[in-house]
């Protein structure tokens, strides 16, 4: 669990914990200072638990299966480029990439759980070719809120059928890809020193994924025809004019298409929605708190004590569903298990109101003498008068000692 004690540790800490596999060479980060919109939305439903039939879904897309979350992952529906050079080694079908041919792929992206206080954000993309596109559209695909759960994961699995990704040539004919951010990564992320806001890391999300996508399309289809993206649609993070021209700079020969609302508007940014939507509730239905002592419930009565429920109602902090969860869940000491996001001011305010208070005297000494903090790596050994700090008595009263072992 983290309460006051990790909010503090938070401040100081970095977003290290990414995927392993990401990819080197991703495209460089740009800070932006965008408004944060974090309003609930209306349409808002709570997630119901996935059934046990239903986790084959995910293993026949590889995906992990919904539970513990503690760092943040990249899943692609296609095969990796070295089994794909394999495939096509195996058939001798390799032949050089012939680009007037190629009719090249378009984009969308949306994401899911941006504005929650708890839980996961995923950002997906789903793409296929252009002239693919009117055949995908007629799939039903619409804003996964205006979805029924059982009408998004009819969609999903149809995503999963080879007739659906494939041509008869074994071509990628359409796919998704997903960047679910756990989190503690979330949190982290906001609450370091240096600020980085949730319009900054969705924006390097989408990046982060777009480079991936765009390369691994290149090296697919067996070699037969290029796999350039051509046509990009993003449901917009912020202004989007400035947020395309940040996109086209960093893109070049790509078309982009920024817009609000476009998961209503394009049938390929709906399509990325539905994606976003089911991978997010699948793992908060199914959430494993990875706090050893934690006990679940899976009713939805906030009356045994000890025990905390998977009861998150929507997750928005309009939700009086998630306010009633956040109020029961909370330990006065300890605070939150690692589902929620200590940087939302919702859960800071409870803790403050209901948390045992928590004195830190760095703090006390930097409110006792006021001034402008120090940026320097110097700064780090001198208040913020610019003064040495004072020693900790705890090293004027204990002598380190150094063991002579042999490990």
């Amino acid at each position: 669990m983290t309460g006051a004690s990790a909010r503090k540790r938070t401040d100081n800490a970095h977003n290290d914990s990414s995927s392993s596999t990401e990819p080197q060479g991703a495209a460089k980060r740009i800070k932006t200072e965008l408004k944060i919109d974090m309003e609930a939305d209306a349409d808002a439903q709570p997630v119901t638990a996935v059934a046990e039939g239903e986790h084959q879904v995910f293993r026949d897309a590889g995906l992990p299966i919904p539970g513990r979350l503690t760092r943040s992952y990249t899943h692609f529906s296609d095969r990796s480029s070295s089994e794909q050079a394999a495939a096509a080694a195996e058939e001798n079908t390799a032949t050089t990439i012939d680009n007037d041919n190629d009719d090249g792929y378009v984009v969308g992206v949306d994401e899911a759980g941006r504005g929650p206080v708890l839980g996961p954000m995923v950002y997906a993309m789903c793409y296929c070719r252009q002239s693919y596109y009117a055949e995908l559209s007629g799939l039903g695909f619409a804003d996964s809120k205006q979805l029924s759960e059982p009408q998004r994961m009819r969609l999903f699995k149809q995503l999963q059928q080879s007739t659906v990704r494939t041509t008869a040539a074994n071509e990628v004919k359409a796919g998704w890809a997903v960047r679910c951010i756990s989190p503690h990564d979330i949190s982290t992320s906001m609450l370091r020193r240096s600020k980085y806001n949730l319009n900054a890391l969705a924006h390097d999300a989408t990046i982060q994924l777009l480079v991936q996508v765009v390369g691994r399309l290149r090296n697919s289809n067996n070699h037969q025809r290029g796999g350039r993206v051509k046509h990009v649609y993003i449901d917009t993070v912020g202004p989007p004019a400035s947020y395309q021209r940040k996109l086209e700079q960093l893109f070049p020969g790509i078309a982009f298409t920024v817009a609000k609302k476009a998961d209503s508007l394009y049938p390929i940014v709906s399509a990325a929605s539905v994606c976003a939507k089911v991978i997010r509730d699948a793992h908060l239905a199914n959430w494993v708190f990875s706090e050893p002592l934690i006990q679940t419930q899976a009713t939805e009565e906030h009356e045994s004590p000890g025990r905390v429920s998977r009861s998150f109602g929507s997750g928005y902090p309009g939700d009086p569903r998630t306010i009633a969860w956040l109020k029961h869940s909370l330990d006065p000491v300890f605070g939150y298990p690692d589902i929620i996001r200590f940087s939302w001011s919702t859960c800071a305010k409870i803790l403050d109101d209901a948390g045992v208070p928590a004195v830190w005297p760095e703090d006390q000494q930097n409110e006792a003498t006021p001034g402008p903090r120090n940026p320097t790596i110097r700064g780090l050994s001198a208040s913020s008068n610019g003064t040495a700090r004072q020693r900790s008595r705890f090293f004027s009263r204990k002598r380190p000692v150094l063991l002579n072992t042999t490990l």
